[in-house]
């Protein structure tokens, strides 16, 4: 559905992407870093400066949806200079969108981490609020390029993770996860009517500063693989 190695864009990316959910971050078309071509985006963060912390720079793309079925697979190469302190929760891909018939104003689908630099999926609603976790053993890799690759499926209420073409089988959920902060959906992942898929990095709690880069985005309705 969309297949971008972001060589065409300068200064900040361009339509289809949107330069969305900036809070004490920024985002760059950069040559620092790139997988291919000479250009990658690249996401800074300051570190907060607000009560709460957050730090957040993303794109957002949304003209691909509603996708059919519900349900699709993404795939993206990334590196990040370093990943946040332990503790600090931290995301790199969102999915988006409403459950109104379950009355959830807004859902979001999503990778990242927060324990000793380790992967983590993440549900977080409101409307009905939860805030949901499912930690994996497997860790970020930090200062090299990575593939990863994702599956989300609003039908079925599942989401799925591949890093480096391996799945890992432990960021694997249907339905619910390991816990929730909050029980407005007494621990049922309740997925949304996809909206947009936000990729980038984001974090709320008082971290570092960061510096993270994403090139070759593809998305789709199979399972995509890492490039050549």
């Amino acid at each position: 559905m969309i297949c971008d190695d972001f060589e065409a864009y300068t200064g900040t990316p361009g339509a289809p992407w949107k330069v969305t959910k900036t809070k004490f971050g920024t985002v760059t078309i950069d040559g620092t870093q790139h997988r291919s071509g000479t250009k990658a985006v690249k996401f800074t963060t300051s570190g907060g400066m607000d009560p709460d912390f957050y730090q957040l720079a993303y794109i957002s793309l949304e003209n691909i949806f509603p996708i059919a079925n519900n349900a699709f697979y993404g795939r993206m190469m990334f590196y990040v200079t370093k990943a946040a302190n332990s503790g600090v929760h931290w995301t790199m891909i969102e999915g988006e969108g409403a459950a109104s018939a379950q009355g959830i104003t807004n859902a979001l689908v999503r990778y990242g981490g927060q324990q000793e630099q380790r992967l983590m999926a993440n549900y977080d609603s409101s409307g009905k609020k939860s805030d949901c976790w499912q930690h994996s053993a497997t860790k970020i890799p930090e200062a090299q390029w990575s593939c990863m690759e994702w599956y989300f499926d609003g039908a079925s209420n599942t989401q799925k993770f591949w890093l480096d073409g391996k799945a890992i089988d432990d960021l694997t959920v249907v339905g619910e996860g390991q816990g929730c902060l909050d029980q407005g959906t007494g621990g049922k992942w309740i997925y949304p009517t996809f909206a947009r898929v936000n990729l980038g990095w984001g974090s709320y709690q008082k971290d570092d500063p960061r510096e993270a880069w994403i090139d070759d985005v593809a998305i789709g309705t199979a399972k995509i693989g890492c490039p050549q």
